[in-house]
């Protein structure tokens, strides 16, 4: 799996996410810091990257457009870098297990709290 980090989302999840062997990257390292959100899902869309974002409505709008690598939407609001790596690590871990490295493709993990999420399928 690999991770796009929107802007509302701590840059030292990066550092974060690579000790659990997850490759991620943040908007601000790839030159989309202040773009809008079209455009970092293009990026997204273009090197087959994971978004993960607090901006729940916008991102899921573009969800429901086209076929994509995923999305993962923290539903709480305004979690500090703690919280934000408490609500992936386990979404991480479950999609590990399925040993699937495709199994997000159109489908949204949403994080309502600390091991709490679900998988939905969001088909174009």
């Amino acid at each position: 799996m690999r991770l796009l980090l929107d802007e509302n989302i701590s840059l030292t999840l990066v550092r974060r996410l690579s000790t659990l062997g997850i490759f991620a990257q943040s908007v601000s390292h790839v030159g989309l810091a202040g773009a809008s959100d079209s455009a970092v899902w293009a990026h997204a869309a273009a090197n087959n990257l994971v978004v993960v974002t607090a901006n729940v409505r916008d991102f899921l709008t573009l969800a429901r457009l086209d076929i994509h690598a995923g999305l993962i939407v923290l539903r709480e609001g305004e979690l500090n870098r703690d919280e934000q790596f408490e609500r992936l690590e386990p979404v991480i871990e479950f999609v590990n297990a399925t040993g699937d490295p495709d199994f997000l493709v159109s489908k949204v993990v949403e994080v309502n709290g600390t091991k709490r999420f679900r998988i939905l399928d969001i088909l174009p």
